[in-house]
């Protein structure tokens, strides 16, 4: 029996020792795993945002980007971020854990840009017909790219014809992104500014009341000139008619300008006392109408000779001054403006005395060899009061 007995002890003994053994070993397991988990508590841990996406060119600071940070601070919160190049780019938080030991946590952010230009410009823009009308002019285009971006105009217009015009106005950045702006254009008639083409094919501009065609000015019954037009003497017939009076001095005559550039309210005054002495229809053969007059247009001059008593009258046109400045006026740019046999043409009787301005090249070709050709007759056009 005690043989027995202590067999059982021995057996007892045995399963205490491996019980003691297991509770160790698991004891020793499960005090690593205490500590590792009070070192992952007390490790610095950082969180970063899910939407790791920033458009370019804005600004962000790094705290921006992290969610949460534990057990330990952020540094550098404040630093911005560079954003000015598309794709990924290397971002580095400066950290302080709980001993104070500084450390650094790198990750990437992608710089994207996915934003369209903006378009400032107006709604609507009015033009007259036939204006050349720059639809670009206000419109400015900006981006977050920062780049310098154009507008282009989408649409088609004629500029000749009047009417409402839908267009619009598309601004695209180099990643694609477009942007449309939808505008009017609305070109509206207008008499004092105008595109028009003569029976001669010449092109004609009215540019604010004042007429041009082939760039020469025209002052006539047909077309006037605004009562606020004042240039004054020109310096390109006043130099013209410089070098003709040298030269005609040469040939023994005196000439002078008898009369030169008058205003709309000058001439509305000769006009008005022409009519009162000898009625409106004969005035207006040798008078223009305020507004009509070539005077005003700062290109036209009467000429007198200071040995020769007549002067702006037709006494004048039989003096050898008067055939001289005829066969001569055109080398200096200067044309008989009202010729012999043209009233009909012109609107007035022949002036001796009146030049106009035209330029060398034009004068040449309306002297025509002597048998003058008018401008309404070059051109293609009419004198007359509607």
């Amino acid at each position: 029996m005690k043989r027995r007995n202590k067999k059982n002890e021995n057996k007892v003994i045995v399963i205490i020792m491996m019980i003691l053994i297991v509770a160790l070993v698991a004891g020793g397991y499960f005090y690593q795993q205490y500590m590792k988990k009070k070192e992952l508590e007390n490790r610095l841990n950082v969180t970063l945002k899910e939407d790791l996406k920033v458009q370019i060119n804005e600004e962000y600071v790094l705290s921006s980007f992290v969610k949460e940070i534990r057990n330990g601070e952020l540094l550098n919160s404040e630093e911005i971020v560079d954003t000015s190049k598309l794709g990924e780019q290397d971002v580095t938080l400066k950290l302080k854990n709980k001993d104070g030991i500084e450390e650094e946590y790198k990750f990437k952010i992608e710089v994207i840009d996915n934003e369209k230009p903006v378009i400032e410009a107006k709604k609507e823009i009015s033009s007259y017909v036939g204006s050349d009308v720059d639809l670009l002019k206000d419109v400015k285009v900006t981006d977050n790219s920062k780049e310098d971006i154009k507008a282009k105009v989408i649409g088609e217009y004629d500029k000749n014809k009047a009417g409402k015009y839908e267009l619009k106005l598309e601004a695209q950045d180099s990643s694609g992104n477009k942007e449309e702006y939808d505008f009017i254009l609305n070109i509206v008639s207008d008499p004092n500014n105008r595109t028009f083409t003569t029976s001669k094919g010449f092109s004609g501009k009215v540019v604010n009341g004042v007429t041009y065609i082939d760039g020469v000015l025209i002052a006539n019954k047909t077309y006037s000139l605004p009562s606020s037009y004042a240039p004054g003497l020109l310096s390109s017939i006043q130099n013209a008619f410089n070098k003709l009076k040298d030269d005609a001095s040469a040939s023994g005559y005196n000439l002078y300008i008898g009369s030169g550039y008058r205003s709309y309210w000058d001439q509305k005054i000769i006009y008005n006392n022409y009519v009162s002495w000898d009625g409106q229809a004969n005035a207006d053969t040798y008078s223009a109408r305020p507004g009509h007059s070539e005077h005003q247009s700062g290109l036209a001059i009467d000429v007198c000779d200071r040995n020769e008593a007549a002067c702006i009258s037709s006494a004048f046109d039989n003096t050898v001054q008067a055939k001289w400045i005829n066969d001569n006026c055109y080398k200096y740019g200067l044309i008989i403006r009202y010729p012999k046999n043209k009233s009909n043409i012109t609107g007035y009787i022949y002036e001796s005395w009146h030049l106009r301005y035209v330029g060398v090249e034009l004068a040449t070709k309306l002297y025509n060899n002597g048998d003058w050709i008018t401008l309404e007759e070059y051109y293609g056009i009419d004198s007359k009061y509607s």
